[in-house]
């Protein structure tokens, strides 16, 4: 058995990884974090076109893989402490789309996520989480 955790480096993310590191661990699954930012092309638009070829892009560039590495990191580190094994993945584009292309092309069973990650949301279920919902072929654990 193969899980997706996907993690944005939130609270609620870490607090989903958590939730089910005791069911994960009964199953005796393979375990895959993955975190998910902007794409290359979008910092660059982001920052506007004064800074596309700088350092500042670059440089902008690099701290935003290091986050991901870093939320993917906190999600293995929670799976360890429950005595699960996992690797860490990082991608770069559309957070779901990402997420979904990860969990067809991985062979998972199913993917775990947090309900929302940014605090404050009115609705119950974010954007990423509600397209995933949507199109994923494979259950879709939400917490």
């Amino acid at each position: 058995m193969r899980i997706l955790f996907c993690t944005g480096g939130s609270e609620k993310s870490e607090n989903a990884i958590r939730a089910t590191a005791s069911l994960i661990n009964q199953l005796k699954a393979d375990a895959t974090v993955l975190s998910v930012g902007p794409s290359h092309d979008l910092i660059g638009r982001m920052l506007g076109a004064e800074f596309r070829m700088s350092e500042v892009t670059v440089d902008t560039d690099r701290a935003v893989t290091k986050n991901l590495s870093k939320y993917a990191d906190n999600g293995v580190k929670i799976l360890k402490e429950a005595g699960i094994n996992a690797v860490v993945k990082i991608a770069r584009g559309e957070i779901a789309d990402e997420i979904l292309r990860e969990a067809e092309t991985g062979t998972y069973d199913f993917v775990v996520m947090a309900a929302k990650g940014k605090p404050g949301d009115r609705h119950l279920l974010g954007s990423v989480t509600r397209k995933v919902l949507a199109k994923a072929k494979i259950p879709v654990y939400v917490f």
